[in-house]
C-alpha cells in the first residue's frame, strides 16, 4: 500500500505541471516528507536567507537521497550475492541428499534380493548337506552290512574248508590202514559238523552220504579214493567261492573308500560353502541396516537444507520488497525536490507565499 501511495505521489507530481502552483505545493505539503522539506524552506525563508542557499538546501536533500540510494544499491547488491551464494549451496547440499537417498534406495532394494537370494541358497545348501550326510550313513550302513556278511560267509567257508580238511584226514588214516573203530569219534564229531552245517548243506550232502555209506557198509579202498577225489573237488569250489567272495569285497571297500572320500569331500565343500553364505548373508544384512540409515539420515539432512533454503528464499523476498520500497520512496522524493526546486527557480514569490501560509 505503502508503494502505491508512493507511485501516486510521483504521478500527481509529475502532472502538476497542468496545476496550478498552490495545488501542486498542496500535495507535495501532504507528503511526510514533502511537508518536513517544506518546513525547513519556511525556516530559511523566515531568516530571509538567500534563494541560492534554500537551493543549496534542495540540492543537499538530493545529494543525500543519491547517496542514500547508492548505499542501499551497495547494500542490496552485497545482500543479492551472499544469497544467491547460500541458495547454490543449499541447492548443492538437496541435490547432494536427493542422489545419496537415490543411490543408498538402490543399494537397499538390490541388497534385498540379493539377500533373497542367498537365503535361497543356503537353504538349499543346508538340504544338500542334510543329504550327504543322509547318503555318508546309508552308505556307510550297506558297507558295513557287505564286510559283516562277508566275514560271515567266509568263517562259514573257512569251517566247511577245515571240515572238509578233517574228512580228508579221515580218509587218509583210514587208507593206511587204521581200523574204523580207532577213528569213530573222530567220524562222529566229523559227520555231526557236516551234518549241522546250513550254509552248503548242498554241497556237503555228496560227502554226508559217501561217509555214511563207508560207516555202513565197512571201508574198502576204492571208495575211500572216490571220497577222496570228491573231497578234493569240493575244497576247490570252496577256496574258489571264497576267492570270488574276496573279490566281491574288495572291489566293494574300494568303490566305498573312493565314494566315501567323494562324500567327504562334497561334504567339506557345503559345509564351506554355508559358512561362506552365512557371511554373505550378514554382511547383506548390514549393508541393508546400513543404507536404511544413511536414507533416514539424508532425508532428515534433505528437510532441514529445503527448509533453511525456503527460509533464505522468504528472507531475500522480505529484503528485495524493502530494497524497491524504499527505492520507490527515494524516487518520490526526489521528484518532491525536483518540483520544488524547479518552483523555487521559477516561482519563488508564490511558492514563498504559500509556505509562510501553511500551518
Amino acid at each position: 500500500m505503502q508503494k502505491i501511495a508512493l507511485l501516486a505521489l510521483v504521478l500527481a507530481v509529475t502532472a502538476a505541471k497542468f496545476l496550478d502552483t498552490h495545488t501542486t505545493l498542496a500535495q507535495i505539503n501532504a507528503d511526510p516528507f514533502g511537508h518536513v522539506v517544506l518546513s525547513a524552506i519556511k525556516a530559511h525563508l523566515q531568516a530571509q536567507t538567500p534563494a541560492n542557499e534554500v537551493n543549496m538546501l534542495l540540492n543537499g536533500v538530493g545529494a543525500g537521497l543519491v547517496q542514500d540510494q547508492n548505499d542501499h544499491d551497495h547494500a542490496f547488491e552485497l545482500d543479492t550475492t551472499t544469497n544467491n551464494r547460500i541458495v547454490e549451496d543449499l541447492e548443492k547440499e538437496i541435490l547432494y541428499h536427493q542422489n545419496q537417498i537415490t543411490s543408498n534406495t538402490q543399494l537397499r532394494d538390490d541388497t534385498i534380493e540379493a539377500l533373497a537370494v542367498s537365503e535361497e541358497d543356503i537353504r538349499v545348501t543346508i538340504q544338500d548337506i542334510a543329504n550327504n550326510e543322509a547318503t555318508y550313513a546309508r552308505e556307510e550302513a550297506t558297507r558295513n552290512q557287505q564286510h559283516e556278511t562277508f566275514v560271515a560267509k567266509v568263517a562259514a567257508i573257512d569251517d566247511v574248508i577245515d571240515a572238509i580238511d578233517d574228512a580228508a584226514k579221515l580218509v587218509q588214516h583210514l587208507s593206511l590202514g587204521a581200523s574204523f573203530a580207532q577213528l569213530k569219534s573222530k567220524y562222529d564229531t566229523l559227520h555231526k559238523k557236516l551234518s549241522d552245517n546250513t550254509s552248503h548243506t548242498a554241497l556237503l550232502q555228496p560227502v554226508i552220504t559217501a561217509l555214511t555209506e563207508l560207516a555202513t557198509h565197512g571201508v574198502n579202498q576204492k571208495a575211500l579214493t572216490k571220497i577222496a577225489q570228491l573231497l578234493s573237488e569240493i575244497r576247490q569250489q570252496l577256496v574258489s567261492e571264497k576267492a570270488a567272495k574276496t573279490d566281491v569285497e574288495e572291489r566293494q571297500a574300494a568303490h566305498w573308500a573312493e565314494f566315501s572320500v567323494h562324500l567327504s569331500n562334497e561334504h567339506t565343500r557345503l559345509v564351506e560353502r554355508k559358512a561362506q553364505l552365512e557371511v554373505q548373508i550378514q554382511e547383506q544384512k548390514d549393508t541393508i541396516e546400513d543404507a536404511q540409515s544413511w536414507i533416514e539420515f539424508h532425508t532428515l539432512e534433505l528437510e532441514n537444507s529445503e527448509e533453511r533454503l525456503a527460509g533464505q528464499q522468504a528472507w531475500f523476498a522480505v529484503q528485495s520488497e524493502i530494497y524497491e520500497t524504499q527505492t520507490a520512496e527515494r524516487a518520490a522524493q526526489q521528484e518532491i525536490v525536483d518540483r520544488l526546486q524547479e518552483h523555487i527557480s521559477e516561482k519563488l514569490s508564490t511558492t514563498a507565499q504559500f509556505i509562510a501560509s501553511r500551518n
